[in-house]
């Protein structure tokens, strides 16, 4: 079993079962680290319970949602569902057995946003970066004009006092 990440910024990561239990969240001791500030430290697990996964919200700030709908408590999983851990995405895998044609990527499941395609419950993730926001040229302009009146009065005091 194996679980997906996928960060805008970054290419996806997939985090494979060693054991029976697999802990994600902000802290480096977890064993999926989400370094987003819409994750909890201990955000949430999934554990294997005779032969099956099943998703646990740790009560996570932001929640856990599985294809759309807040999960509380436990839910059991299956191939191909999508978890978002606060506004970070996965994709939870099975294996199977012999290798399958590639699948498309599961749709993003919105739950309340009616007609702006996005999530109700946390900000869009898009897989494009953002944009960096804007320098303030203009406030740059009136620091630079700030400093050369300082200089000029200094100046002034300077001619004269000598």
């Amino acid at each position: 079993m194996r679980l997906t990440v996928y960060f805008p910024e970054d290419s996806p990561t997939t985090h494979e079962f060693v054991g029976t239990k697999l802990t994600v969240g902000r802290l480096g001791d977890n064993d999926v680290h989400l370094d987003d500030g819409s994750v909890s430290s201990h955000h949430a697990e999934i554990v294997v319970r005779d032969g099956a996964a099943v998703l646990v919200d740790k009560g996570s700030t932001n929640g856990t949602y599985l294809n759309g709908e807040q999960v509380t408590g436990e839910h059991p999983l299956a191939e191909g569902d999508e978890i978002y851990f606060g506004s970070v995405r996965g994709v939870f895998m099975e294996p199977v057995a012999a290798p399958a044609p590639a699948a498309a990527e599961p749709e993003l499941a919105t739950a309340g946003a009616e007609g702006t395609g996005r999530p109700a419950n946390f900000r869009y993730m898009s897989p494009l970066p953002r944009p960096a926001p804007p320098k303030d040229t203009l406030g740059l302009v009136a620091w630079v004009c700030a400093g050369i009146g300082a200089l000029a009065v200094a100046y002034a005091f300077y001619a004269i006092l000598a």
